[in-house]
């Protein structure tokens, strides 16, 4: 009869889910997806994420500068990419870009090969802007000299003795706890980001952190003391740290990125700085982080959606007006202190807690 409307046609199983028309070669969730509709899933997913910063949202001839901090990990190399071909269709589309990236990489100088490495970045996504610096440089700036005395005046406890004359290895020596340690080089590391930002004039950072990343995040912020600022360090905009934040891949999970990397022409395995696989260690000295990525990494790969809704449940507290709202912020780490610090105090408990690990002198 006219206008009746028409059964769903019936889904090959055995197809793509998408497009039926290509056997599937991986598994979404629960849905198969061929590479062709697995590839668009992941270029989709971040470029809304970029909503804000469409052609139309900036002037010709004054895009808004974006900084995007590089490990050279698979996470950051897969948003260099998808941000990369983004511009190009912006540019194709419209003879301009609504934004520039500055692609910043911090050498910790732990991880052999990074400059050779970050050089070949720079040669195969020549479009963006590129500049490194040491993460000892984050000891040099206003006011943290002055927080990590206490650490600089500490007698080192018993660990192994450095072997380099590292202002940086120096300083995380006198720390007992593997926890503390990997808890003062992450602040450390966010705070040369957020300068570097400033001093370019950007407008935001984009962080390469994926829904993994973020769940990882939320539990072990909460374990250091640092759970009331959650709303604002792994949601998009404004941050307790003078510019906006935003999370591009905040809606991927880590075996997603990582299977992403395998797809693209000319493959990007050979653009990312791999860990190196950590001796077997005592529970002593694994860090909150460390334990939050394993238990995730097994999560991820039974119940997928347990991950997404622990960032999701998280994304839905309330963030308050940060600059209005909050009077004082740790000298740190930037978390706002209002009712969550001791009186008179310029740090978190958080913080708080990594200084005074310190032996004494």
């Amino acid at each position: 009869m006219p206008g009746r409307r028409q059964p769903p046609a019936a889904v090959d199983t055995t197809l793509c889910r998408r497009c039926q028309a290509n056997a599937p070669t991986i598994t979404v969730r629960t849905e198969p997806l061929c590479s062709a509709c697995f590839a668009k899933y992941v270029s989709t997913k971040i470029i809304k994420r970029m909503e804000s910063f469409r052609v139309r949202h900036a002037e010709a001839g004054k895009e808004r500068l974006l900084l995007l901090p590089l490990s050279l990990g698979p996470c950051s190399m897969v948003l260099l990419h998808i941000l990369s071909q983004h511009l190009s269709v912006q540019a194709e589309k419209s003879g301009r870009t609504g934004y520039r990236l500055l692609a910043l990489f911090i050498d910790d100088g732990a991880r052999e090969g990074s400059a050779a490495l970050f050089e070949r970045v720079k040669e195969r996504y020549p479009m963006h802007t590129y500049f490194n610096l040491p993460l000892s440089d984050a000891l040099s700036l206003e006011g943290v000299p002055e927080l990590l005395s206490p650490l600089n005046q500490a007698t080192p406890p018993n660990n192994p003795p450095s072997t380099t004359t590292d202002p940086l290895s120096t300083l995380l020596s006198t720390l007992p706890s593997a926890t503390s340690r990997a808890d003062l080089l992450h602040i450390l590391l966010r705070k040369l980001v957020v300068h570097a930002a400033q001093h370019h004039a950007c407008e935001a950072v984009l962080w390469a952190d994926s829904t993994t990343r973020l769940a990882e995040r939320t539990l072990a912020e909460t374990a250091k003391g640092r759970g009331f600022t959650l709303p604002s360090s792994i949601g998009d905009g404004e941050a307790p740290h003078g510019l906006p934040f935003y999370y591009p891949m905040r809606d991927l999970l880590r075996k997603e990125i990582i299977s992403f990397t395998s797809l693209v022409e000319p493959g990007l395995d050979e653009m990312i700085l791999r860990d190196v696989p950590k001796a077997a260690v005592s529970t002593k000295n694994t860090t909150i982080d460390d334990l939050m990525k394993q238990y995730f990494a097994s999560v991820e790969r039974e119940f997928p959606s347990i991950v997404a809704n622990v960032v999701r449940t998280t994304g839905k507290l309330k963030v308050p007006a940060l600059r209005e709202e909050v009077e004082e912020h740790c000298e740190l780490c930037d978390a706002p202190l209002r009712g969550h610090a001791p009186e008179r105090s310029r740090l978190c408990y958080g913080c708080i807690r990594i200084l005074r690990q310190a032996p004494a002198g």
